[in-house]
């Protein structure tokens, strides 16, 4: 069993952490597999920097990343499309990632905003909320 963890996101280090142990998850998880097949044969390497840019501005308001998630997540869904069960299952591992190695306030809002983006993601890509999504996420 694993202890309970004492800390809570700090700053970039603790997010690379995070996304590094997640992205671990999703490349084998029988859900995600797919969606993520390119970013797995490409490797994280040129990823988690822009990841970690995303994370630390959603978090820690770092003003870093410059980027367009919709843009990004409409060019993935033209190859994998992406549905509610996409959303829900990276929104569980996302969750239980950050349980597993966070607690605290930028611990909360991690999984409360990613609860926020999976859903305008969803909302924005099918044209429709989902009920999938509501169940989900801890706060």
């Amino acid at each position: 069993m694993t202890d309970r963890p004492t800390r809570d996101l700090t700053d970039r280090d603790d997010v690379e952490a995070l996304l590094r142990r997640f992205y671990g998850r999703v490349f084998h998880d029988d859900v995600l597999a797919e969606p993520f097949t390119e970013l797995r044969a490409q490797g994280l390497e040129s990823h988690i920097p822009v990841m970690c840019d995303f994370w630390e501005t959603v978090l820690f308001r770092a003003g870093l990343y410059r980027g367009n998630a919709l843009v990004v997540h409409r060019q993935l869904d033209e190859r994998h499309p992406l549905c509610a069960s996409h959303f829900a299952r990276w929104l569980n591992v996302w969750e239980a990632t950050i349980d597993e190695m966070y607690v605290g306030p930028a611990a909360g809002r991690a999984k409360v905003q990613a609860g926020r983006i999976a859903k305008s993601l969803h909302r924005r890509l099918r044209g429709a909320d989902a009920s999938e999504l509501d169940a989900v996420g801890t706060g």
